[in-house]
């Protein structure tokens, strides 16, 4: 993904989005222990501000989650491949997967 670390800020538990987004956060909050979300810091308002960046370890941008306009689906999630989805579910295991946790993958129930 190659941005800059600059551009981001720390997207931590109480930052909300407003929408099902922050249901996929905590999900992976859960799921991943240690996790690390970011959001894009953007100059102007009117710019998108609605990516986030999700990393565990050293690796501070594994995943890219783009939402729509205040964490509404759908969720374009990318790693090494490219999920759409507006199914919060989805997505959680689509995140999980990308960061490489192997307790949940595409299709596993989640609490």
């Amino acid at each position: 993904m190659g941005r800059a670390l600059s551009r981001t800020r720390p997207w931590e538990q109480g930052d909300l989005t407003g929408g099902p987004a922050d249901q996929v956060f905590a999900q992976v909050r859960q799921a991943v222990p240690g996790v690390v979300i970011e959001r894009l810091a953007v100059t102007h308002p009117a710019d998108d501000g609605n990516v986030y960046f999700l990393g565990a370890g050293a690796v501070l941008d594994r995943v890219q989650l783009d939402t729509g306009p205040d964490g509404r689906p759908p969720f374009l999630i990318e790693t090494d491949c490219r999920v759409v989805t507006s199914d919060v579910t989805e997505a959680v295991a689509a995140v999980s997967v990308g960061l490489g946790s192997v307790d949940v993958a595409l299709g596993d129930e989640l609490p």
